[in-house]
């Protein structure tokens, strides 16, 4: 038996954790390989014209995994945290996947809703294990061992001790680490000398002081935790600049990009640039916005230097 496991959305987030959940089952995880310009072409094609572009690398990654798989693990993510809700998207992808090709493999979407303390999500997600052939005990280990790992954030190494520009990367984890949506632009700020923050990077206790001050509570999480984290970056002085990175037709990404700009512009800010990113991202432009904001971070810093 094998299960395909997308390379996309919140697979950057989760994945460890849904793919330790089937070998704990002894079922193999097909894992769609890396995304590339061909995922993303052939995702735009086939997905709805007006999702936002990690929808359409999503689709790319099913239709990839189409042939390889006897059946497709797609989640329906209802909330990552008590009080907070998931981006919409996440709820209708199972429907989706459904829909957008009818050779696909069976699509698997057992619920995930961490907002519910008495876990009663997991009882889908026993009945997936069963369903694979699982027994009961092979079927609650597995569970569990979902459930254990899920606390963990990933997180990438902390930034450098180089004493020069360190530059704040706001923005979802499948948007800033999948090289092929991004195009590799947290190797190439850290290729033209700064150190790299990122949103998980930044301990929730700091992002939570941050939310507090604004005068209405943000209803989704990982927007919120961008947020926060940017607010704190910029109120600490703890990087130079930030880049907050959307993408084109995400509907909460624009707001809090807006919220963003209203907050920074009322308060003493470090400065940030906003990068939407789409199936139509040029190499060569990125490159020229990122090298235009460091050195304006560079005139800054020289500039305060003098002042000192």
């Amino acid at each position: 038996m094998k299960v395909g496991v997308p390379r996309a959305l919140l697979y950057h987030q989760y994945g460890e954790c849904w793919t330790s959940f089937l070998d704990r089952l002894g079922v193999e995880a097909v894992v769609s390989e890396a995304t590339s310009g061909t995922t993303v072409v052939r995702g735009a094609v086939y997905a709805d014209n007006e999702a936002c572009l990690p929808v359409k690398v999503f689709a790319g990654h099913l239709l990839e995994l189409k042939g390889s798989a006897d059946s497709i693990l797609v989640p329906r993510v209802i909330s990552q945290h008590p009080g907070m809700k998931a981006c919409p998207k996440y709820l209708g992808l199972p429907d989706m996947a459904r829909a957008l090709d009818p050779d696909l493999p069976p699509v698997v979407s057992p619920c995930m809703d961490l907002s519910d303390r008495r876990r009663r999500w997991t009882g889908e997600w026993y009945q997936v294990a069963r369903d694979l052939g699982a027994s009961n005990m092979a079927a609650n280990a597995a569970v569990n061992t979902l459930v254990d790992q899920l606390p963990a954030r990933a997180s990438r190494k902390g930034p450098g001790e180089s004493g020069g520009i360190r530059v704040g990367v706001a923005g979802h984890m499948y948007n800033v680490h999948d090289q092929g949506v991004s195009l590799g632009l947290v190797e190439r700020i850290e290729a033209m000398g700064a150190d790299v923050l990122t949103v998980e990077q930044v301990p929730q206790r700091f992002v939570r002081r941050e939310l507090k001050t604004l005068p209405r509570k943000i209803k989704w999480e990982f927007e919120s935790r961008i947020v926060g984290a940017a607010m704190h970056w910029s109120r600490t002085r703890s990087v130079s600049g930030i880049i907050y990175v959307s993408s084109f037709a995400c509907g909460p990404g624009s707001m809090i990009g807006a919220l963003l700009d209203d907050q920074f512009e009322r308060e003493e800010s470090v400065p940030l640039m906003t990068l939407i990113l789409d199936e139509h991202s040029a190499e060569g432009g990125l490159v020229t916005r990122i090298e235009a904001f460091m050195d304006m971070l560079r005139h800054v810093l020289s500039a305060r230097a003098r002042q000192s």
